[in-house]
């Protein structure tokens, strides 16, 4: 994953593309471009390992998209 400081008529999978030079199906077009903060015009995208290789090579920091899940059983009251 990645954050992006985007105009907000950036904010689309097909101008994201475009703008960092990718090829159709380079980024994740189910997550697509979501707003982490609009009032400062971040927004994140969310890419193959072989994609943030080549992002990471231009200058781009990834972050961590962990997989979140329980450590066991809810425990009882």
């Amino acid at each position: 994953m990645f954050t992006l400081r985007l105009m907000p008529d950036e904010a689309t999978v097909e101008a994201v593309r475009q703008k960092l030079g990718l090829a159709a199906g380079e980024l994740d077009e189910r997550f697509g471009v979501v707003a982490v903060d609009p009032e400062r015009q971040l927004y994140a995208i969310k890419a193959s390992d072989a994609v943030a290789a080549k992002l990471e090579a231009r200058g781009h920091v990834p972050f961590s998209n962990v997989r979140i899940e329980p450590f066991g059983p809810p425990k009882a009251k």
